[in-house]
């Protein structure tokens, strides 16, 4: 029987309303994970950060995971659909592996039981479990997945990448959830209006458990405090975060010494566009909409260039295309741009080796544009995707409902508090501000499909046209966004007239 900590962490890692795990998973439990590499990389950055992941090759634990008496202590009262009668295992296709300790796969062995039809393929090992895996290296994800789906060989359950959408839909890889899956129930109610923003062609895809938060800015309160700065949470509580405040604390923080820059890492730019409340490709009505030519988005690639001109924006491109964050540690980089997995796993690490105030790392959301009708920030979604030809729907059904019953437990999600504020030290205003951001109404969620609507706009070496109009306007002065939107627009509209012609659109 696993030791207590172990099998907590499996538990409470999975929580949705806290969300605290890797880049490519909000909301689920990895045994086991690789960094995924940056999507909207430039050649040399797809490059550098590729040397890191190796291929992303990630090992899937054989170990039978057993049950623990705590974990079933938490799930034992909690009721679920028992006309679901799951009798084979779930097939997982992926570069991760699920944590069978976690309280979803507890709470479907308390009352599902352990399916036993199962590939005789997987071994002896995978007796005991739940899921039984096709591993698959992040680079070849995708072509594994189009291969089994082709041969009649498909995996159960896929997870969904914003970022490979809806082209996935579009191929047939995944299949609609609808009258599969009741989203129309009051159960669903939280996140009905998230699932609507993803309806392709009319149809739903995504069970969206939970929305999280794509990126946080990072700062160190005792470095805007000595440059003479405004806390930007305050700012924000204040109504008076938004470019224009960005702007002036650049422009005053470059002014402190040399070598100081306002922000660093690898979302900047398209934090700052989403803002407007405009993605670049957004999906409406179950189509796609080309919004390359919207002003809103011009004005915020203004802002972006302005970044580069003014040398604002640390420049990765004269450092080998790398991240800096030891000039940030240093104080010299006001902004660290990620998502909530950085502070998991450097963040707090830096708080506890250099010595800083439990209080002095904190955050706020990318700066508002103050000509916007609401706050818009961009979100994330990490929902389980019913594969196309998976005809385990029963075992499909009542894993989602697992995940979507334990996001509510409240005993649940406060364990998963304590646990995340005792391993990842953060703290309770930390969480608050981030289930605010989350769950409230302060912000409103916002998604762009840009990268989704071919294979060349998903590519991460850098070719993506439609990365490369928003990118490349920050690392260099010589390039414009209308100029690149020019080079690129005619691949992009083509791209997307042909997903919407599929549908009908």
């Amino acid at each position: 029987m696993k030791n207590l900590r172990k099998t907590l962490a499996g538990i409470l890692a999975v929580a949705a309303v806290i969300s605290m795990t890797s880049c490519n998973g909000g909301g689920n439990t990895r045994a086991s994970t690789t960094a995924a590499p940056n999507p909207e990389a430039s050649p040399t950055e797809a490059g550098t950060e590729a040397a890191v992941t190796t291929a992303a090759q990630t090992a899937v634990s054989s170990e039978t995971n057993d049950t623990d008496v705590t974990v079933q202590e938490i799930v034992s009262n909690i009721e679920v659909d028992t006309e679901l009668k799951p009798e084979k295992k779930i097939q997982w296709l992926s570069w991760w592996d699920i944590d069978e300790t976690s309280a979803e796969v507890e709470l479907f062995k308390a009352n599902y039981g352990i399916p036993e039809q199962g590939s005789k393929a997987y071994g002896d090992d995978f007796a005991d479990r739940v899921f039984v895996y096709t591993t698959v290296s992040y680079q070849d994800r995708y072509d594994k997945l189009g291969q089994m789906v082709s041969s009649g060989n498909s995996p159960d359950m896929f997870e969904f990448e914003i970022g490979y959408y809806p082209l996935s839909a579009y191929k047939g890889m995944f299949q609609s959830i609808d009258g599969i899956i009741d989203t129309n129930s009051d159960e669903w109610s939280g996140t009905r209006a998230a699932m609507d923003k993803f309806m392709w062609g009319g149809k739903n895809y995504t069970p969206i458990i939970h929305e999280g938060v794509a990126a946080l800015w990072y700062y160190r309160r005792s470095v805007v405090e000595e440059a003479g700065l405004p806390d930007p949470y305050e700012l924000y509580k204040n109504g008076e975060w938004d470019w224009n405040a960005m702007l002036d604390m650049a422009d005053k923080f470059q002014q402190t010494g040399e070598n100081k820059y306002l922000c660093d890492g690898w979302y900047v730019q398209k934090q700052i566009v989403l803002t407007t409340g405009v993605p670049v490709v957004g999906l409406e009505d179950g189509k796609l909409i080309n919004n390359m030519n919207n002003s809103n988005i011009e004005r915020a690639m203004d802002v972006v260039s302005k970044l580069c001109a003014e040398g604002y924006g640390y420049p990765k491109v004269e450092n080998g295309w790398q991240l800096n964050e030891k000039l940030w540690t240093a104080g010299n980089i006001l902004f660290f741009v990620d998502g909530k997995w950085w502070y998991q796993g450097n963040g707090h690490k830096y708080v506890e080796k250099l010595g800083w105030d439990t209080d002095d790392l904190f955050f706020v959301p990318a700066p508002r544009d103050p000509l916007a009708d609401n706050y818009y920030i961009e979100k994330k979604v990490d929902p389980f995707m019913l594969v196309s030809g998976s005809d385990n729907l029963d075992g499909y059904k009542a894993w989602i409902k697992c995940n979507l019953i334990v996001s509510k437990d409240e005993e649940v999600q406060a364990a998963a508090r304590e646990k995340i504020k005792n391993d990842e030290k953060w703290t309770d205003d930390q969480l608050d501000f981030i289930k605010e951001l989350e769950d409230g109404d302060a912000v409103v969620g916002i998604y762009d499909f840009k990268n989704g609507i071919s294979t060349a706009c998903a590519n991460s070496d850098g070719s993506s046209p439609t990365d490369k109009i928003i990118n490349e306007p920050y690392n260099s002065v010589d390039n414009t966004y209308t100029g690149l939107r020019a080079e690129n627009e005619g691949e992009i509209k083509a791209a997307i007239d042909e997903l919407n012609a599929s549908i009908g659109a």
